[in-house]
């Protein structure tokens, strides 16, 4: 009899549970890790009288073992959904798959509906999955959510091509391969937000808005409306993110960074709440359930 697919003790949950595990670890590590001082924002004068610099200072690496505690949250994140894909696959040829096709079951995340259809193309997974496992695997792509909305007569108002950059899936497939088939994952110090003390000095940055700092990079200037010397004290919130993140990369002058904790608890949840469950409701003959906004 196969698993239900509320069983708690299937793969997919026992790997989703997983991951939630190093999701917790990494919020841990970055707790200690940002207790060692990792960097600091030095206070500089400028050729300016009334003006300050300031100036980030990279005192240590991200430690490796944070690292690879990262690549384990994405890495069991992205095979629960390969769990599923083989259970489709499995129920829909009854139990009777060869070495072949185990291998070649996976769960795709695709870019559009083109890319979705060619997946199934393969000489063997042709004949893996059904019209309603295709339908389960379909309901939950990046491109799904803006057919969905456009079958009902939503327009969406943004590109294809912007919607991909923000997806949730889209985004964990981009971090999984890298650290499953090159390196660990890359992550970076950005300013999440800054306040000073002293409401007549402006700011001036440096950066582009949530861009990534370098060491010794000037972050911005606290300029004064005087001629004398410029006092203003700035207090910085410096959080890392996954570099690699395709919302990162967001359109010039447009930059989206995601502290890394709260992006890993999102995808997550995403998963756990909606991905998951939404796929195993159209499994059973179901239509998708209606996203409704409020």
């Amino acid at each position: 009899m196969p698993p239900s697919w509320r069983d708690p003790s299937a793969a997919w949950w026992a790997k989703a549970a997983r991951a939630g595990k190093h999701v917790d670890d990494v919020r841990y590590l970055v707790g200690e890790f940002e207790r060692t001082k990792p960097y600091q924002v030095h206070r500089e004068p400028t050729e300016h009288p009334d003006e300050v610099a300031f100036r980030f200072h990279l005192n240590s690496p991200v430690p490796t073992g944070l690292l690879t505690t990262v690549g384990d949250a994405l890495h069991n994140m992205r095979s629960c959904l390969d769990s599923v894909a083989f259970e489709l696959a499995r129920r829909h040829l009854d139990d009777r798959m060869s070495e072949e096709q185990e291998e070649a079951s996976q769960f795709p995340i695709s870019p559009n509906a083109t890319k979705f259809e060619a997946f199934f193309n393969h000489r063997i997974r042709r004949d893996m999955y059904g019209d309603v496992e295709r339908a389960a695997l379909r309901c939950v792509q990046p491109f799904a959510f803006r057919e969905e909305a456009l079958a009902h007569g939503i327009d969406p108002q943004t590109s294809p091509e912007y919607e991909l950059l923000f997806d949730e899936l889209h985004r964990l497939r981009t971090l999984s391969n890298l650290d499953k088939h090159r390196r660990l994952p890359l992550l970076a110090w950005y300013v999440d937000f800054l306040y000073w003390d002293d409401p007549s000095y402006s700011w001036r940055g440096a950066q582009p808005r949530m861009a990534e700092l370098k060491d010794q990079s000037v972050i911005g200037y606290l300029t004064g409306s005087g001629d004398g010397p410029a006092t203003a004290e700035a207090t910085f919130d410096l959080r890392l993110s996954l570099t690699d993140d395709p919302a990162g990369s967001g359109s010039p002058g447009f930059i989206v960074r995601s502290d890394l904790v709260g992006v890993l608890e999102r995808w997550h949840y995403y998963l756990s709440n909606w991905v998951l469950p939404r796929v195993f409701i159209v499994a059973d003959g179901n239509p998708p359930p209606i996203i409704i906004a409020g």
